[in-house]
């Protein structure tokens, strides 16, 4: 079965780079698709090949290319390049709040839960500093980053702020909105 899997995630990747091949406006994007398919399949060298070439291609990866390069790096042992990765990666201020997202994902599931409530945190008052509760209803993003710190905030035993306020009234009405016949 496993054999199974790694042929499903090769083939998966092989398209990847076929797609990054026909279509360059997006090519970053299948490369990093393409990378990670191959780290599933078994074959990290070739994953980190594709992660560089992304990098280097510089073309728009919603998330941002080195927050994906970064888990990648904390998966194969090389915490300390991973975190020199996201490093660069504020300095350059990216300009999509979802790569604020992947970002502190990445730092959680690293359990740097520091680092991932900064990274959240810094995503809301870069790009939302003003919101309310129907705000985050109606902006899937900013509902990932509200609820993402807020889940790292209790992790780390913080008592709740406003912005957790927002975030449970938004998950409340997101919750009745599915429950509602």
């Amino acid at each position: 079965m496993r054999d199974g899997r790694a042929a499903a995630r090769a083939a998966e990747a092989a398209e990847a780079e076929r797609l990054a091949a026909l279509i360059p406006e997006e090519r970053a994007q299948y490369l990093v698709e393409a990378a990670e398919s191959w780290a599933a399949a078994g074959w990290p060298e070739r994953a980190g090949e594709l992660f560089a070439a992304a990098i280097a291609d510089g073309g728009h990866v919603i998330g941002d290319a080195r927050t994906y390069y970064a888990g990648f790096l904390f998966d194969t042992g090389r915490p300390e390049r991973a975190l020199s990765t996201l490093a660069e990666l504020k300095s350059s201020r990216p300009d999509d709040p979802f790569a604020y997202v992947c970002a502190g994902e990445v730092l959680e599931e690293a359990a740097d839960l520091d680092g991932a409530l900064c990274w959240f945190t810094d995503g809301l008052t870069r790009f939302y500093r003003h919101f309310e509760m129907p705000d985050a209803v109606n902006d899937a993003t900013l509902m990932q980053l509200l609820t993402n710190r807020q889940r790292v905030r209790r992790l780390l035993e913080l008592p709740p702020d406003c912005w957790d306020d927002i975030a449970s009234s938004a998950q409340a009405v997101l919750l009745a909105d599915l429950t509602d016949p």
